[in-house]
């Protein structure tokens, strides 16, 4: 199985909505996903279960439940979320205190079988589930918009992956960065993504500034599903062939 942590410590960024459709578009092309929620806002969660689920990303820190444990199949054939909930922000002070919390998820994901991709969508900060995401990786995918802000926090997180890269899982490669929400022809975007190149491959493929996005999520259902000819439904879709194919490399 091959796990990808979407990570970014800043907000707004694009992180639940490139987990969400990554997920999916994966799962649509026959791959047996997983989409887990480290996030205690529970976004990706809300967008396949309408019901607070008994057991979810909190029996992981909680009880040490195994990840075979709480997965659900969706409605989406190939599709499985590891659903979070609100008290998983519970366990960040708790687990901060334990020398075994950043492999946590690791353990939980030991006797897991048969699937393709784990899909991890991250909170929006460099907290105790998005090391244990970090830890428990293959790849890291960053989405960010073209703004200064955006570029300004990838120093740390670059710091953060080469630090545990260095210290506790060798094998982590940043894949790359998508350029979320995009605005092409603006002078800032011509800017910013020469700089971004820089640190890391970004890929050709980005998403385009739209409402489309927001009014998907309003809808509780994928780029796809809510409209399979939108701009952005197209972009992700060519995303994820772009994203398979850089992992042949």
């Amino acid at each position: 199985m091959i796990t990808i942590s979407i990570t970014n410590q800043k907000g707004g960024e694009g992180k639940t909505t490139t987990s969400i459709n990554l997920a999916e578009g994966l799962a649509r092309r026959g791959k047996k996903t997983i989409l887990l929620d480290m996030d205690p806002q529970s976004n990706s969660t809300s967008i396949y279960t309408s019901t607070s689920l008994d057991q979810n990303m909190f029996h992981i820190f909680h009880n040490k439940a195994k990840l075979n444990q709480i997965i659900h199949q969706t409605s989406k054939p190939n599709l499985f979320v590891a659903p979070a909930s609100s008290r998983l922000a519970e366990m960040e002070a708790v687990s901060a205190n334990n020398v075994e919390a950043p492999f946590i998820l690791r353990d939980a994901m030991e006797d897991l079988d048969g699937f393709d991709f784990c899909i991890i969508d991250c909170p929006p900060s460099l907290s105790i589930f998005t090391i244990n995401a970090l830890v428990a990786s293959n790849f890291v995918l960053i989405p960010l918009q073209a703004e200064k802000f955006s570029v300004d926090g990838i120093v740390g997180l670059q710091q953060t992956i080469t630090s545990i890269k260095k210290r506790i899982n060798p094998q982590l490669e940043i894949i790359g960065a998508l350029i979320t929400q995009l605005k092409p022809h603006t002078l800032l975007t011509k800017t910013i993504i020469p700089i971004l190149t820089k640190y890391f491959k970004v890929f050709d493929q980005s998403i385009s500034d739209g409402v489309a996005i927001g009014e998907s999520h309003l809808a509780k259902c994928s780029i796809y599903d809510y409209n399979k000819k939108c701009r952005q439904s197209k972009e992700y879709e060519e995303f994820v062939e772009e994203f398979l194919n850089e992992l042949k490399k």
